[in-house]
């Protein structure tokens, strides 16, 4: 910063003291205005925080459970992202500051699908925004907007036209303001007349189910989970104006050291909260989170966080702001990496039926995959039959399991190469940028500890994909590796071993990977641990085929050595359950019932 000085003093004869007090005071004052400049752009400057990292974070839609808003908002500018539904205007990500704050500066890093248009907006409540930035001419790359002038306890960045053919990601938004400010009142939830109870065994269950057996509870009885882990209860909250509230939940644990739940607002984990011993069943206690609800209808998930079960759950109670209870008090907010989540798991999936046909099996295994309301689905092939063309697609898999297209990862199978309109034109077309993220059929992407890896075996033969296949297991630093394509290596079905599959089985075991996931044969079999060989071998791969999505199934002929169970003539999907150190899954039939369960095994 610089202003001009005052010209410089000409030589003359003296002049009078007086005289000279005056040209003194001008400079006197010139030196002060500058020193108050100075000064003042030196407090602004030390005013300006970073407000937003680690805050809660919403947003309009997500590509997948792997680009959650958390991401942009994780400190991380370069590999974790929150990305939306693709193709798609507008499409927003709001953080939650938790109090209201002068802003004067945000920074966007884009990942490569960016914005070319966007508003950067603030709200006091997340309901009603005031615009402080638009812009119509976004390219990418970084952008750094200071010099704003606005004030909220939110702050949202509206993308209202999109920069490529994909959706909004961005690697991190970063919120800069006065944090010394005096703080404003945050609006707090307004249920009608205070708190409002939600009974549990009215709200939707995962491998939980409503009990009796124990006294001192409330409404008709209390939720018992199953003694798996990710089991939940899960509850419609009606929060009228958005803001803070105290959730609190009403449970018995026995003697039971702890038995922790994942708290989540809207599928976004907010805390993992202890639940202590109680002394006894008939004994119940209250824990309670403090978290930002959005105004409207939210979703408040409470899923068992470890391999014992959750406690039994009477109640939950939603009370406008308040603050939690010094005892037993939440603990801190799980890393985006940490705690177990939910995949489900199916191949061989829409056989050319609609609903309307008693023994069209596909509409009913996708009923199935909305009970269990997995983080996200995978497929391993022949999602559509016969040939995989898009009028098939959209007559029949769209109207099934196209509910979960935006949080589906796909692979092809041997129909989707048979299109008439060309190799894979039909999958390609329907799932567009979903199974094909880098303009090819194969991709990975992770998920806490798990690095997921899905491949097209009706290529294998092409170097291309087995190179890249080298090199992503080289680049990934996960301690646990999944990888899933159609064609089997290992089958007791119709179709037996593949042999195509063999040199991919051989990179993964060298690699150290854990899973491997199949279809193409329409039955369920799950291998005990192996190497390529198929000789037992603890460090080996576990297998799990799961061909009975809904196409008309196989016989069971030659079992192989290592097969441990297998099923054929049921319907079903598979329900994983990952930890950061730990997988196992349950074959759910049509019915709703398990019909087979795996041991849980420990990553390598």
């Amino acid at each position: 910063m610089s202003l001009p000085l005052p010209d410089p003093l000409p030589l003359s004869p003296p002049r009078s003291r007086a005289g000279r007090r005056a040209r003194l005071g001008v400079i006197a004052a010139v030196l002060a205005l500058l020193a108050g400049l100075f000064t003042a752009a030196d407090r602004a400057d030390a005013a300006e925080t970073l407000l937003s990292q680690g805050k809660p974070a919403t947003a309009s839609s997500v590509e997948s459970s792997s680009y959650a808003a958390s991401y942009a908002v994780d400190g991380d500018t370069t590999s974790t992202r929150w990305a939306s539904a693709e193709g798609h205007d507008p499409e927003w990500i709001a953080v939650d500051l938790g109090r209201t704050y002068s802003i004067s500066r945000v920074k966007l890093s884009w990942e490569a699908a960016y914005a070319a248009a966007y508003q950067v907006q603030t709200s006091a409540d997340g309901a009603n925004w005031t615009t402080i930035h638009t812009t119509t001419q976004g390219d990418g790359g970084v952008d750094d907007r200071t010099g704003l002038s606005g004030s909220g306890r939110y702050v949202r960045v509206l993308g209202t036209a999109r920069g490529t053919s994909y959706g909004y990601s961005l690697y991190e938004v970063q919120v800069y303001g006065d944090a010394g400010a005096s703080p404003s009142p945050s609006p707090s939830v307004t249920p009608t007349g205070g708190a409002v109870d939600y009974q549990a065994e009215d709200a939707t269950l995962s491998q939980a189910s409503t009990a009796t057996n124990h006294t001192g509870y409330t409404g008709t009885g209390f939720v018992d989970y199953a003694a798996v882990t990710g089991g939940y209860v899960e509850w419609t909250v009606a929060a009228g104006a958005g803001g803070t509230a105290t959730l609190s939940f009403r449970y018995a644990n026995g003697t039971t050291a702890d038995r922790p739940l994942d708290i989540a607002v809207n599928g976004a984990v907010v805390a993992r909260p202890a639940f202590p011993s109680t002394g006894s069943w008939n004994t119940w206690a209250t824990v309670n989170v403090v978290a930002a609800l959005p105004a409207g209808s939210v979703k408040v998930r409470a899923t068992a966080a470890n391999t014992v079960d959750g406690p039994n759950l009477d109640k939950l109670t939603v009370t406008p702001g308040g603050t939690a209870s010094p005892s037993p008090s939440p603990s801190a907010s799980p890393s985006p990496g940490a705690g177990a989540f939910t995949v489900v798991a199916a191949g061989d999936i829409a056989a050319q039926c609609t609903a309307s046909s008693g023994s069209c099996a596909h509409p009913k295994t996708a009923a199935q995959v909305q009970a269990i309301n997995p983080e996200f689905v995978v497929t391993m092939g022949d999602n559509q039959y016969d040939d995989g063309t898009i009028n098939d697609y959209r007559k029949y898999y769209d109207t099934t399991w196209g509910k979960f297209k935006d949080r589906t990862r796909p692979t092809a199978g041997n129909h989707e190469s048979y299109d008439p309109a060309g190799f894979e034109a039909g999958y390609k077309s329907y799932f567009g940028a979903i199974a094909f993220p880098n303009g090819r059929s194969w991709y990975s992407f992770d998920r806490g500890n798990w690095h997921f890896i899905a491949l097209d075996s009706n290529i294998f033969d092409q170097t291309a994909q087995i190179n890249w296949l080298k090199a992503d297991l080289a680049a990934t630093t996960k301690g646990c590796v999944a990888a899933y394509w159609h064609h089997p290596l290992f089958s007791s079905g119709e179709h037996g071993n593949d042999p195509v599959s063999r040199p991919v089985w051989q990179i993964l075991y060298d690699a150290g990977a854990d899973l491997v996931l199949n279809g193409h044969d329409h039955h369920y079999e799950r291998f005990g641990p192996q190497n390529p060989a198929g000789k037992a071998d603890p460090n080996g791969l576990v297998e799990l085929l799961g061909g009975m999505g809904g196409a008309d199934p196989y016989k069971i002929e030659n079992v192989q050595p290592n097969s441990q169970f297998r099923l054929s003539g049921t319907y079903g999907v598979v329900k994983l359950t990952f930890t950061d150190s730990t997988f196992s899954w349950q074959l759910v039939g049509t019915d709703g019932k398990v019909k087979d369960t795996s041991p849980t095994y420990a990553c390598h």
